[in-house]
């Protein structure tokens, strides 16, 4: 959230908090001088559930408000000597894409990349073709993708999980 929608927030939160005291005042006289008539269906319970609800409305803003802006989760930071490098999450997944898509016997494909404090982690969901080797075709696309990204992005790739959802069939479901 940008830094002045979060400060608008918390002025509107001191605002109503401004707003439940006052009304507090009003209903209990603490001020003196501070004569204001309220009409007469407007009872003590009235007063104490929209102190109440303007200071719970309050709250929520300020906390928003005050919660500090997460970092680049989405990114993966690498440091060099000139500085820092961001390489989002959505790059090294479409690099592992690029991999994937020349690998013979692959058919559909669903990745996702996490960043762990070992390096990252990336794990491929996978339909393959019939009559393909499954075992050194997961050991060839496990290494092709470590090799690569760590070519690429420079980043250790701490585990590469593959997961064979399917075999694709070229026939269509037969109907019952």
């Amino acid at each position: 959230m940008k830094t002045v929608a979060r400060v608008i927030m918390v002025f509107i939160a001191l605002l109503l908090i401004g707003g439940a005291l006052f009304l507090l005042a009003v209903n209990y006289n603490l001020v003196p001088g501070l004569a204001v008539y309220l009409p007469g269906w407007v009872g003590e319970e009235l007063v104490l559930g929209v102190t109440a609800g303007l200071l719970l409305i309050a709250l929520i803003l300020l906390i928003f408000g005050f919660r500090r802006a997460k970092g680049p989760g989405n990114a993966v930071l690498k440091g060099s000597e000139y500085g820092e490098v961001a390489i989002s999450i959505a790059a090294i997944e479409n690099i592992v894409l690029r991999v994937i898509q020349q690998t013979q016997g692959i058919k559909d494909v669903s990745r996702q990349v996490s960043f762990t404090q070992d390096g990252l982690v990336i794990t491929v969901k996978i339909r393959v073709m019939p009559d393909v080797a499954m075992p050194s075709l997961t050991n060839e696309l496990q290494s092709k993708i470590k090799e690569y990204v760590e070519e690429i992005t420079g980043i250790t790739v701490h585990e590469v999980k593959i997961i064979v959802e399917n075999i694709v069939t070229d026939q269509a479901p037969s109907k019952k």
